[in-house]
This record gives structure tokens, sequence and C-alpha cells, in this order.
């Protein structure tokens, strides 16, 4: 029983390998079809309805007398002119926008500066008994809380000095 079976499955096995040489084959053949009616198709469109590019082409000769250098020279010349103003331009517009950046840099920079001394000044002035006595205790204060030299001090949200 062992022996039919396995000639059944070699059967099959070779019936298998049979039916899928064939499927091959005939996909093979009607892709091959399909590919020589396309290429037929597209040799035989006609191509009369691109117009030759070359007609309108102008060509220096090489064999140019001074006239045509002389003129080409004019031609370069003027480019160059017109590249010139439009890089003075953009060196223009870039070096306003520097300036412009750099007083809105200082602006506010100068208004840091003025809250930082208003804070400071408010609290120093807080300390004091008699609004007169204000700035000159709020000097007197910061010249005793100087750091030493090779300190460095940070000032908090608190107004204290601290040093590092």
């Amino acid at each position: 029983m062992a022996k039919k079976a396995g000639k059944i499955l070699a059967l099959a096995a070779v019936a298998g390998v049979a039916a899928a040489g064939i499927s091959y084959f005939t996909k093979y053949r009607s892709f091959s079809k399909e590919l020589d009616e396309d290429f037929r198709d597209f040799e035989e469109e006609d191509d009369d309805s691109i117009p030759d590019s070359t007609m309108n082409r102008n060509y220096v000769s090489l064999h140019a007398d001074k006239d045509e250098f002389m003129v080409a020279a004019g031609d370069v010349l003027s480019a160059v002119k017109d590249a010139a103003g439009a890089a003075k331009n953009v060196v223009k517009d870039a070096a306003a926008i520097m300036t412009d950046t750099a007083k809105e840099a200082m602006n506010a920079a100068v208004d840091t500066a003025t809250a930082a001394k208003a804070t400071f000044s408010g609290s120093a002035a807080g300390n004091t008994d008699t609004p007169d006595e204000a700035p000159q205790a709020a000097s007197d204060e910061a010249e005793a809380d100087k750091p030493e030299a090779g300190t460095s001090t940070i000032i908090t949200e608190d107004t204290e000095l601290e040093e590092q």
C-alpha cells in the first residue's frame, strides 16, 4: 500500500510540474504577442507633428570677425553691469535689515537694563526710611555688595545678590 501511495504522489508531482510548465509557456506566449503588438504600434506612429527644433536655432560662426566679438563683448559687459547693480541692491537691503535689527537689539537691551535698574533701585529704596535717602542708600548698598575679583554675581528675580 505504501508503494501505491508513493507512486500516486510521484504521479501527482509530475502532473503538477507539467501543468505549471504549460501555464508558464502560455503566459509567456501571450505576453510576447502583446509586446510585439505594442512595439509595432509605436513603430507605425507618424512623428510629423513634432516640429524640428533645429530650424529656429541661431548658430555662432567659428570664423567670426572682430565686429561680432565686439558685439558679444558689449553684451557680456552689460550683463555684468546688471548683475553688479543687482548685487549692490542686495547688499544695501541686507545692510538696512542688519542696521534695523541692531537698533532693535540695542533698544531692547536699554529697556532691559532700565527695568533691571528700576527693580534694583526699588528694592533698595524699600529698605530705607526716607525717600531722599533712597538713591544714596542704593548706591552705598551696591558699593558694599560688589563681589571680589574673580567671582561672578547673579541677579535673581528676588533681586538678591548671590556670589559663586
